[in-house]
């Protein structure tokens, strides 16, 4: 299989696993949590990409303040807002496409 096919493959997978977790477990954070960095080591150890964890941290921190920036303005809210109108597990989902993110490039660029 070619490498950019893989690579491909990788994101919709993940993407998936990440959205139905997601919807699963959004009432529970620290589950959700808990399984978003499961999944963000399993998509590395699976699909490795450079500076993983700089890539989850930077990527979660910049979705959520643009997304709280936004939210400011009231185009919506969250049925169970913990910090600043978002969830606690927000950062961490942003993480995780960010990291899904860097596959897609690869898979794009290659």
């Amino acid at each position: 299989m070619k490498k950019s096919t893989q690579l491909f493959l990788t994101f919709i997978i993940f993407s998936l696993i990440t959205v139905v977790v997601t919807m699963a477990t959004w009432e529970s954070p620290i589950v959700l949590i808990t399984l978003l960095i499961l999944l963000a080591y399993l998509k590395q150890a699976y699909s490795p990409i450079k500076r993983p964890t700089h890539t989850f941290i930077i990527f979660g921190i910049a979705g959520s303040i643009m997304e709280a920036l936004i939210m400011l303005a009231g185009p919506w809210s969250y049925a169970l807002p913990h910090l600043l109108n978002f969830p606690f597990w927000l950062p961490f989902l942003w993480g995780m496409a960010g990291t899904l993110s860097v596959t897609l490039y690869d898979a794009i660029k290659s």
